[in-house]
């Protein structure tokens, strides 16, 4: 049986007026506003709005048997932002395949964007599938002979430096607990990587912090794939002795000059990959890359 994925991330939209109240002067959201407008980060999305309206375009026409988000919808997790952001990509567009969506770190910049699910209620379409308690993570939506299974890593943060994840133990007892009524090929859907490059940790303050328990859980549970984004450049990682799964980046479908998705084929447990990247000049997407995996578990 064969299927067909499209995988995209880290797209970091926003509105204006964001909306902000007396509060947001005293969390991380005053000085992520500095840091996107006096240092100049969120000229580097600057064609984010139209880059997706592009997108947009190509999943409704890409005869896509599911797309998959890995998370940062937004820029700074405002509500004005979430509901934006959730509009732009379609969410709930019945022109557009079914999805799966999981938070980034930046859909809960702060505690009180986590606290009132603002990224779970915009993407609530997206958020559908089976769960073993009323926990709303983990759950696993079908396609095919293959499951996803989308898993929270992302956490909100006080120190101003600090773009740590964390899945938890409680969540990954439910992990175990879920895989443990599926079969066929686990591939599961996530914000932060377990590894980065060069099959290396991330910095402590960008890193999942529980990387190497939420690895050997997912190994356990027979996961055979592990799709994110987070960092924004996107990457390969085939099984090696420090990752018993393959997993694979889709780096940031909206920044300049990085821009752009992945479109997967999975034929049993074989994985052909195209990297897809936007081209400024026609405002279409364009075939850049290819790449092959065999999934670990057949």
């Amino acid at each position: 049986m064969t299927i067909r994925l499209a995988h995209f991330s880290d797209v970091h939209l926003t509105v204006r007026p964001l909306g902000w109240r007396v509060r947001d002067v005293f969390n991380k959201r005053l000085t992520g506003w500095a840091n996107v407008t006096v240092r100049g980060r969120g000229a580097t999305f600057k064609h984010a709005n139209d880059v997706t309206a592009a997108l947009r375009r190509e999943l409704a026409t890409g005869h896509f048997d599911r797309l998959v988000f890995s998370g940062d919808a937004t820029t700074l997790g405002f509500p004005a932002e979430m509901t934006a952001a959730a509009n732009r990509l379609g969410v709930g567009d019945a022109t557009l395949p079914p999805a799966i969506a999981v938070p980034g770190n930046h859909d809960v910049y702060v505690g009180h964007s986590a606290r009132n699910r603002l990224f779970e209620d915009a993407f609530a379409p997206w958020q559908r599938g089976e769960r073993v308690s009323a926990d709303h993570y983990p759950f696993a939506q079908k396609v095919g002979h293959v499951w996803l299974i989308a898993l929270n890593s992302a956490k909100p943060n006080f120190l101003l430096w600090d773009a740590s994840g964390r899945v938890g133990g409680a969540q990954l007892h439910r992990l175990r607990e879920l895989c443990a009524k599926l079969d066929g090929p686990r591939v599961v859907v996530s914000h932060y990587p377990v590894l980065m490059e060069g099959h290396r940790p991330e910095p402590r303050w960008h890193r999942l912090l529980d990387w190497a328990k939420v690895r050997d859980a997912a190994a356990a549970c027979g996961v055979s794939l592990w799709l994110h984004g987070h960092r924004h450049r996107w990457y390969v990682l085939p099984p090696a002795g420090n990752l018993p799964f393959a997993t694979i980046c889709a780096g940031s479908s909206t920044q300049i000059d990085r821009w752009g998705y992945h479109d997967y084929t999975i034929d049993g447990w074989h994985l052909k990959g195209v990297r897809r990247v936007y081209d400024l000049a026609t405002g279409t997407f364009q075939e850049a890359e290819r790449f092959e995996l065999q999934l670990p578990g057949a």
